[in-house]
C-alpha cells in the first residue's frame, strides 16, 4: 500500500483511508520512522508498540464499516507536559525523568475519542519555563527551519514536529506566547484559544490564571478541526467553559474591517530585529490592499506587560511548584542527613537554573514581608491591560501585531540576561493576561517575522477565518 507523508491536510488523509489507498498501520510506521530518524531533538518519548496497536485497531474499525471520527487515523505530537498514561511525562525535567501518569489528560481523552493517535510526547523548556526551546533536561530542539537556530519555547518540540512535517498537528500549552512564538521561529501557525475554551485538567500547571492548551499547525483548515475535538466542557476544571463552543468556518472580508495596529514608534516595538519589523509592514501593506481600515493604537498599559508577566507567572510558578519536592512527587537525593537537606537537595539537584530562578522570583513577590506589594501591583496593572484592549475591541474587529520581536536566536547564543526570555514576548503576553485569543501567521517563507492577529475573548471562530484568509490571499502573490 502508498505511505504519505504528514503534509496533506486532515480531510484528504482521512479520505485516502476511506478508499484503501493507504492504511492507517502503514502511514504511522512512516510518521515513527521520522521520529526515530528526527535529528533536532524534537521528541522525549514515544511507544511504537501503543501506536501500531491503536492503528491496527482503527483499520479494524473501518473495515467494520462502523462511525469513523472527525480525527481518524490522524497522528497527533503532544507536549510533554500534557497526560498520556501509555506514555511517561518528564515536563522535560531531571525531577520527573521517569514518572508515569495515572489517567490522560481531558485533552487527550477527547482526541482518543475521535479516533485520532497519541504518536509521541515532545521536547519543551524544563515545566514549560523557557522562551527559547533552551531549558529542557534533554537539551535543546534544532530549528528545522535553519538547524543552527533555536526553535523558541516553551513548546519547542511540537513547533518542530510540525515544521519538518512529521504531523500534521501537534499541541503545545501557552502561558506567555509559548505556541505562538516557537511558531513565529519554526514558520508555522500557532493558535492560541481565548482562556477557559479547552481544559487544563491532566496538563501540569505552570502559571494556572495564564496557561492554555494551544495548537500548531500549517492550515487554518486542521487547527479549526482539532480545535473543536479538544474543546469544551469538563467537571474536573472549574475554569473551563460550561457550554460547547461552536468553531464557524465563514468567509472573512477585510473590506472595511476596522483593524487596529501598533505603529513602530510605539514603545512596544523597543529593540525589535529591522527584519521583524519590515515583514510587519508588508503585512500591514497586504491588509491596506484587502480592503482593511487600518488605525494606529497607543495602549496606555500595555507597554508593561513583560513585568505585569513576569510577577504574575513566577508568583504562581512558586505556588505550583512546591509539590515537586522529593517526597510527594518527582526525583529524591541520596544525599541528606536531614529533612531540610531532602528538600533542599532534592530541588536543587532535580530542577534546572531558569525553574529554581522562576521559583525563587515568585516567593520574593509573594513575600509577607511587605504584604506582597509587587504581587498586588501586578494584578492590579494586569486588569487595567484586560480593560484596556477590551475597551480596543469595542470599536476593532481585531488587532495586529508582531508575533516576537526577533528572529530565532542561534543555537549555541549562550545569552547572560536570564530576563532576555521575556522581552521578545511583549505582544503575546498582553493575550494571556487578558485571556483573549491569538493566532500566529508566517508573512513569507524562510527565517523571518510573522504576525499575529487578535481577537477579543470567545471570538476564536473569527479569528481563525481572519487568518485563513489572510494566509490564501499571501499564498495567492
Amino acid at each position: 500500500m502508498e505511505t504519505i507523508g504528514a503534509m496533506m491536510d486532515i480531510k484528504a488523509i482521512i479520505d485516502k483511508y476511506k478508499n484503501r489507498e493507504i492504511s492507517v498501520e502503514e502511514n504511522t510506521k512512516n510518521i515513527l520512522e521520522k521520529i526515530k530518524n528526527d535529528d533536532t531533538n524534537a521528541y522525549i518519548t514515544f511507544d511504537e508498540e501503543d501506536s501500531l496497536k491503536r492503528a491496527k485497531l482503527l483499520d479494524e474499525k473501518l473495515a467494520s464499516g462502523a462511525e469513523l471520527g472527525s480525527l481518524f487515523g490522524i497522528a497527533v505530537a503532544v507536549k510533554d507536559n500534557i497526560s498520556y498514561k501509555n506514555m511517561n511525562m518528564t515536563c522535560a525535567s531531571k525531577m520527573l525523568e521517569n514518572f508515569r501518569p495515572m489517567f490522560d489528560a481531558k485533552v487527550v481523552e477527547n482526541l482518543l475519542a475521535e479516533d485520532a493517535i497519541i504518536i509521541a510526547k515532545t521536547n519543551m523548556d524544563e515545566f514549560a519555563m523557557g522562551g527559547r526551546g533552551k531549558t529542557s533536561y534533554f537539551g535543546p530542539v534544532k530549528n528545522p527551519v535553519d538547524k543552527t537556530r533555536l526553535t523558541g519555547g516553551s513548546s519547542s518540540g511540537s513547533a518542530a514536529a510540525v515544521a519538518k512535517e512529521d504531523v500534521l498537528i501537534a499541541l503545545g500549552t501557552d502561558t506567555g506566547g509559548s505556541v505562538r512564538c516557537p511558531a513565529s521561529y519554526c514558520n508555522i501557525l500557532g493558535y492560541k484559544p481565548t482562556y477557559s475554551m479547552v481544559s487544563r485538567n491532566g496538563v501540569v500547571s505552570m502559571a494556572n490564571t495564564l496557561d492554555q492548551v494551544s495548537v500548531f499547525g500549517k492550515n487554518v483548515a486542521d487547527i479549526r478541526t482539532i480545535a473543536q475535538v479538544i474543546e469544551g466542557p469538563d467537571e474536573h476544571d472549574m475554569t473551563v467553559r460550561l457550554d460547547d463552543y461552536k468553531y464557524e468556518m465563514d468567509t472573512y472580508d477585510f473590506k472595511g474591517k476596522k483593524i487596529a495596529y501598533i505603529p513602530s514608534d510605539d514603545e512596544m516595538h523597543m529593540d525589535i530585529d529591522s527584519t521583524v519589523e519590515k515583514d510587519y509592514n508588508s503585512a500591514l501593506d497586504e491588509l491596506k490592499k484587502l480592503g482593511a481600515d487600518l488605525s494606529p493604537i497607543n495602549l496606555k498599559y500595555s507597554k508593561y506587560a513583560n513585568p505585569v508577566y513576569n510577577v504574575v507567572m513566577s508568583s504562581e510558578v512558586s505556588s505550583n511548584m512546591s509539590r515537586f519536592d522529593g517526597i510527594r512527587f518527582g526525583y529524591q537525593s541520596d544525599k541528606y542527613t536531614s529533612v531540610d537537606e531532602l528538600f533542599i537537595n532534592s530541588r536543587s539537584e532535580g530542577l534546572g537554573e531558569e525553574v529554581q530562578r522562576r521559583i525563587a522570583l515568585g516567593t520574593m513577590y509573594l513575600s509577607a514581608d511587605d504584604n506582597q506589594r509587587v504581587y498586588r501591583q501586578g494584578l492590579k496593572l494586569r486588569t487595567l491591560i484586560k480593560q484596556e484592549l477590551e475597551e480596543v475591541f469595542k470599536t476593532y474587529d481585531l488587532i495586529i501585531t508582531p508575533t516576537v520581536t526577533n528572529l530565532p536566536p542561534s543555537l549555541d547564543d549562550d545569552y547572560q540576561d536570564p530576563l532576555s526570555d521575556f522581552k521578545s514576548d511583549g505582544f503575546n503576553v498582553i493575550v494571556n493576561l487578558s485571556g483573549m485569543c491569538g493566532l500566529s501567521v508566517p508573512v513569507r517563507k524562510g527565517i523571518s517575522g510573522s504576525v499575529q492577529f487578535i481577537a477579543n475573548a470567545n471570538e476564536d471562530s473569527k479569528l481563525l477565518n481572519a487568518g485563513e484568509e489572510f494566509l490564501r490571499r499571501l499564498n495567492e502573490n
